[in-house]
C-alpha cells in the first residue's frame, strides 16, 4: 500500500492518469477498471490529453466499467453514457473492448455473474481506477459484510449493479483517488479506521493498492 498526498484535485488527475497509463503501455492486453465519479473527472481529462497527444493508445486495452444502473423502460446505459462523454470519445476505444454490467437479456442476478465470470476468466484486473464517495462506499458497496461477488445494490432510490470486493482485491494495482474536504471522512475511514467499518478500509490489505488524494481530503489524517 502507498498512499500519495498532492496539493489539488488537477495534480491528483495527472498522477492517477500517469499511474494508469502506465499499466496500459506495458501490458499487452491490459485489463482496465473504470469507475465514474466526479473527482476522476481530472483524470479521464489528463489520459484523454494523453491520447490525443499521442503519448498513449488503448487498442490492447479491455476497459471494465464496475459499475451501473439496472436497466430501465429507456434502455440506456447511463453512466456509459457519461463515461463516453468524459474520456471515450476522445480515445481509441472501441465497443467491443468497452464491457458495461448492462444486458436486457439477463436478469441483473445472471447479468453480474457473468460480468465477474467474463473479469476472471482474462485474468482478474490488471489495473483500476475507483473514487472515495463521501458516505464511504467502494463504488456502490456500503458494507465490509455486503455480498463481495458483484450485486446488485439499492441507493438513493436506484437500482445498481456494481463490481464487488472479489474483484477489487484480485486486481493487480487499485488506484484509488479522493479529492475535496467532503472526502476527508471517509478517506480517515479508509486509511485509519477498523476493516469492518467500511468496504474501502478493506484496501489497505492489498499489497499495491495506491491512495492518491489531495491535502483537503487528506486533512483529518
Amino acid at each position: 500500500m502507498s498512499v500519495l498526498i498532492y496539493s489539488d484535485h488537477k495534480t491528483v488527475g495527472v498522477c492517477a492518469a500517469t499511474l494508469l497509463a502506465s499499466h496500459i503501455l506495458a501490458e499487452a492486453p491490459c485489463v482496465v477498471g473504470v469507475d465514474c465519479h466526479e473527482s476522476l473527472q481530472p483524470v479521464y481529462e489528463s489520459l484523454s490529453a494523453m491520447t490525443e497527444n499521442g503519448l498513449l493508445a488503448w487498442n490492447d486495452a479491455h476497459v471494465y466499467q464496475l459499475l451501473e444502473f439496472l436497466p430501465d423502460d429507456s434502455g440506456e446505459q447511463h453512466i456509459a453514457n457519461l463515461l463516453g462523454k468524459a474520456l471515450f470519445a476522445r480515445t481509441d476505444i472501441s465497443e467491443d473492448q468497452y464491457i458495461v454490467p448492462f444486458s436486457s437479456d439477463h436478469t441483473p442476478e445472471e447479468t453480474a455473474q457473468i460480468f465477474e465470470k467474463t473479469i476472471l476468466e482474462e485474468g482478474g484486473l490488471d489495473v483500476a481506477l475507483i473514487a472515495v464517495r463521501h458516505d464511504g462506499a467502494l463504488l456502490m458497496n456500503r458494507s465490509a459484510a455486503s455480498n463481495p461477488a458483484t450485486h446488485t445494490e439499492v441507493s438513493g432510490g436506484d437500482r445498481f449493479i456494481t463490481a464487488g470486493l472479489n474483484v477489487l482485491m484480485q486486481c493487480r494495482h487499485p488506484i484509488v483517488v479522493a479529492t475535496g474536504k467532503d472526502a476527508s471522512a471517509a478517506v480517515k475511514t479508509m486509511l485509519q479506521g477498523s476493516i469492518t467499518e467500511s468496504p474501502l478500509a478493506a484496501l489497505r490489505l492489498h499489497p499495491r493498492a495506491t491512495f492518491v488524494l489531495d491535502e483537503a481530503a487528506a486533512e483529518l489524517l
